[in-house]
């Protein structure tokens, strides 16, 4: 039982940090220095990648379980 809650704790993670690196690579591909953002986008734009990264996280531990349940 701890090594199943430890491997879900161990996907969510990867899950979470790969998701998170993946969509600031994306917003730093999209900055344009000509272009000056609103203070309320950079808050969004922050609250949107906790988020996402948040339920990668949730969808990566419990694509983990699943797989752990089938064999």
């Amino acid at each position: 039982m701890l090594d199943m809650i430890l491997g879900c704790l161990k996907w969510a993670a990867v899950g979470f940090v790969v998701a998170f690196v993946l969509m600031k690579l994306f917003e730093a591909s999209q900055i344009h220095d000509d272009i000056p953002k609103p203070a309320f986008k950079i808050r969004q734009t922050k609250r949107v990648t906790f988020v996402l990264s948040t339920f990668a996280a949730m969808f990566s531990a419990l694509v983990w379980l699943l797989v752990q349940k089938l064999d």
